[in-house]
């Protein structure tokens, strides 16, 4: 009986030795995984390098284009709408006759009173139709413009008045169809700004090449403000907050925060300036999201080994294989 209790507790603490043991083993190892530096992570991005390029910054406006000149015309006595002697289309000298008009006074008879054109041009609309409809002074009875000659009448911000000078060159394209285009430049620029709506009226002319705008067509116009030397990169490359505007930049395989300045924007591109870029730098465009000053970024552009180590490489792989194919010669006696 005290030889199977002594067997038994021989059993019980060679059992408790190799548990201890497995316990300190798990233990060491947990400290040794625990001493290892962790993998750090690689950002995989898209980037650009800047190059110098040459921006042209316009001011785009909107619009309805009219002929140069375009005016009403109204007649210089009252009375009653006679008749129209020309049709809407078509083209009249100054001083042609567009409209009579009956002075219709009690008492009085008089000859039909004419409505004369101020200036040539194309009849581009007729107020009165029915007869005998009442007119005044004050109203107008025809529209006369030039469609050889346009212009674009708009209102400016004083912020952008400081930039539109007279005599830059201008181009105005249709809306719907950007090859519908003619060029022209700023004709006048207000010497002063509005101060009850804080804006100016500018006036662009061009000749109707072609005739290839209509009167009364929306179109688009872009003023050459400047043309500079800068860097544009993609609009995402820019992250802006209330604090200020920043890029990221590639430096020794890192992400480097760098302060810019924005600038003009083009479609989808927009300029920028500030210290710490050059024409070379590289810039993160895609996969700015995810970074942070410092951290490791890989951009595919990463240089390849140089052709002479793998070269090297491949020529001792061949002389090994070479030597281990050789037999070896039994040593002559």
């Amino acid at each position: 009986m005290d030889k199977t209790r002594n067997l038994l507790k021989n059993v019980l603490k060679i059992t408790l030795l190799i548990i201890a043991v497995l316990i300190i083993f798990r233990i060491g190892q947990s400290i040794a995984k625990g001493g290892k530096k962790p993998a750090e992570l690689v950002y995989n991005v898209a980037t650009v390098k800047l190059e110098t390029r040459q921006i042209a910054k316009y001011f785009a406006v909107q619009g309805v284009i009219e002929g140069d000149p375009q005016v009403k015309v109204f007649p210089t006595v009252p009375g009653k709408f006679s008749r129209n002697a020309v049709a809407e289309g078509s083209y009249v000298n100054k001083g042609d006759v567009l409209v009579y008009i009956d002075r219709d006074m009690v008492g009085y008879q008089y000859e039909l009173a004419p409505v004369t054109a101020p200036v040539g041009g194309m009849v581009t609309k007729l107020y009165c139709i029915d007869r005998g409809e009442a007119v005044s002074p004050a109203m107008p009875v025809a529209e006369i413009a030039d469609p050889s000659k346009l212009k674009l009448v708009f209102n400016a911000g004083q912020e952008d008045l400081v930039k539109i000078k007279k005599g830059q060159k201008a181009v105005i394209s249709f809306v719907e169809d950007a090859s519908l285009s003619v060029r022209g430049e700023v004709y006048s620029v207000p010497p002063v700004i509005d101060n009850d709506i804080m804006s100016g009226t500018v006036v662009v002319k061009a000749p109707n090449t072609g005739n290839k705008l209509k009167l009364g067509m929306s179109v688009n116009a872009e003023i050459l403000i400047e043309d500079v030397k800068g860097f544009m990169v993609p609009e995402k490359a820019v992250i802006m907050t209330e604090t200020g505007d920043y890029i990221f930049t590639v430096s020794e395989g890192k992400a480097k925060q760098t302060t810019v300045k924005a600038g003009y924007r083009n479609k989808d591109m927009i300029e920028i300036s500030g210290e710490g870029i050059a024409t070379g730098t590289e810039v993160v465009t895609d996969g700015t999201f995810k970074l942070s000053d410092g951290v490791l970024i890989s951009t595919g552009n990463e240089p390849a080994k140089p052709a002479e180590d793998v070269k090297g490489k491949k020529e001792n792989k061949k002389s090994a294989a070479k030597k281990e194919e050789t037999p070896v010669q039994p040593e002559k006696k």
